[in-house]
């Protein structure tokens, strides 16, 4: 099978998607695959280039259905965000099966399969090609659980907004911590995409011992040891689901605030769009966990419910699924 993979990145959802494709590429039955993504994202350029994937660039789609044309795929998969009904017509014409994750284009609907792990609370459950819920989630990091069984004194909270963070909500959620006079040890996760100027987050490090900005390309391994997570409403959650850690959700974009994992019935507290948030609700979400000892546990244990591994097995299911009735639907055509 050559298989065509169309990579985009958002500056609110972080590198995921990247992460996703290097864990689900060596499980299809590939005999050649090429990644394509915009020459414009260069922060996604860059990470490839550290998991050894060489990309074929494009400047526009005129020119990503040229690369596309010579390398003559049997099968794409499109995880570049959400997708033009134009463009996905004009790779249609491919006649090979179209695979999508996380789109809510108006091209979603011309694709063979959806993996919709950014769901919403489904509104036309008669779209036969989804499958919404977290099934296109496919777990990327090895994890390291943490006892949840008691708050470290003073209790640990991670600030984890991922990427370009556009809204800058990491400086807004610090600056609203620091005005808690409670004992709290706070670590802040950036990485070398924080599109902000990173002197201002180490100026409230000055004022307290307690609090750590971290630059790393890897936030999980300081989630991990976290008692509270605050972070935005993308991909986040389902790492964190994943170590059973409570969860604040900012959301980073109006979109997020439709996504239904992120929220109470999977052990989340979601207060909504970030940047408009009132210092006191942040301020009492947080101490709702650290004293209500039955609150926090009930979190966790809603995230227990959430299982991901088997997610990876589903997706290549179903990926094998869809390309063997693409085939019999050719042959039948013929």
């Amino acid at each position: 099978m050559k298989l065509a993979y169309l990579l985009n990145t958002l500056p609110h959802r972080g590198l995921y998607p990247a992460d996703r494709a290097k864990t689900l590429l060596p499980a299809l039955n590939t005999t050649d695959c090429k990644f394509f993504v915009p020459s414009s994202n260069t922060s996604l350029i860059a990470y490839l280039e550290t998991l050894n994937i060489k990309a074929v660039l494009f400047r526009n789609n005129a020119n990503l259905l040229e690369e596309m044309k010579l390398f003559s795929p049997n099968c794409i998969i499109h995880d570049s965000g959400n997708s033009e009904k134009d463009l996905i017509r004009h790779l249609k014409t491919f006649n090979c099966p179209l695979i999508h994750f996380d789109d809510h284009g108006d091209g979603g609907a011309l694709a063979d399969i959806v993996f919709q792990a950014l769901y919403e609370n489904p509104k036309d459950i008669s779209k036969e090609n989804y499958v919404y819920g977290p099934t296109g989630y496919i777990p990327a990091h090895k994890i390291v659980y943490k006892n949840n069984n008691m708050l470290q004194d003073p209790p640990h909270i991670v600030v984890a907004f991922p990427h370009e963070d556009p809204e800058n909500l990491t400086y807004r959620t610090l600056r609203h911590l620091v005005q808690l006079h409670i004992p709290l040890q706070i670590s802040v996760i950036v990485d070398e995409n924080y599109k902000h100027d990173i002197t201002e987050l180490k100026r409230f490090a000055l004022t307290r011992k307690s609090i750590k900005v971290i630059s790393t390309k890897e936030p999980e391994s300081y989630i991990y040891t976290s008692d509270i997570v605050i972070t935005s409403g993308a991909y986040t959650p389902f790492l964190v689901a994943q170590l059973k850690i409570p969860c604040i959700i900012l959301c980073a974009h109006e979109e997020e605030m439709n996504y239904a994992f992120p929220q109470e019935v999977n052990g989340f507290a979601n207060l909504g769009l970030g940047r408009k948030i009132k210092q006191s609700y942040l301020q009492n979400a947080v101490m709702e966990i650290i004293l209500h000892d039955n609150r926090r546990k009930a979190y966790i244990q809603k995230q227990q419910h959430i299982q991901f591994s088997s997610n990876l097995e589903d997706v290549v299911n179903l990926i094998n699924e869809t390309i063997t009735k693409k085939i019999e639907q050719e042959e039948i055509a013929r």
